[in-house]
């Protein structure tokens, strides 16, 4: 069981013991233990992508993800991470995330919106602690659990609850699909190495098709 999907488990179960609603039962962001007073914005149409790498970077690897797709999860949490730790104390390549809900189901969008209120909140770091943690955690999804990654990477709970509910970053999530759409992209998680589109590989993960690209580009 990864760590950070142990910690949350523990976590719910001490919020049950005491009586604090929100678990896998939750029928709004405002049942959780948070106990948060939503607020609507202004919805924000224009956001950066989430980067991790050197901006002169030779290499950029694009990214299109739906934070309730299956196969995402896997990339995120065995071949995108091994990736990271194997190209990027190399300073020659760089890691970008767009959205591109399918939809997969309703937390497709409603987990997108929570990040990316993690990412103007925080930084771009803080998104892919969040983003990561959401995968490991993709099965248990709830209210609950998206205010608990939030406050683990220390943005505001209710202000993530708040922007995931009510869809604040639609306009951006919308545009990342798009752009996917543009470039060739049918499914996810939608690979770029540079320009050139990964094909999903017909057998075994995802790294070493991506790994080969890398390697070839540099």
């Amino acid at each position: 069981m990864p760590s950070t999907r142990r910690a949350y488990l523990t976590t719910v179960g001490t919020a049950a013991a005491v009586g604090l609603a929100g678990c896998a039962g939750d029928t709004g962001p405002g049942t959780t233990s948070h106990s948060c007073e939503l607020t609507e914005r202004e919805p924000v149409a224009d956001l950066s992508q989430p980067v991790v790498g050197p901006s002169e970077a030779t290499v950029t690897v694009d990214v299109f993800e739906d934070f309730a797709c299956p196969h995402c999860a896997d990339f995120a949490t065995g071949g995108l991470s091994q990736l990271k730790t194997d190209y990027l104390a190399g300073e020659t390549v760089r890691f970008r995330h767009f959205d591109f809900p399918i939809p997969v189901s309703d937390w497709s969008n409603r987990v997108a919106n929570a990040a990316r209120s993690v990412q103007q909140t925080q930084d771009d770091a803080a998104f892919f602690e969040f983003s990561l943690a959401a995968y490991e955690n993709q099965a248990d999804y709830s209210w609950q659990l998206v205010g608990d990654l939030a406050a683990a990477v220390g943005a505001d709970p209710c202000r993530v609850l708040s922007d995931a509910s009510n869809a604040t970053y639609e306009q951006v999530l919308s545009a990342n699909r798009q752009t996917g759409i543009d470039r060739g992209v049918e499914s996810t998680p939608g690979i770029f190495v540079n320009d050139t589109l990964i094909e999903p590989p017909e057998s075994g993960g995802w790294y070493d098709p991506v790994s080969s690209a890398i390697d070839d580009a540099l």
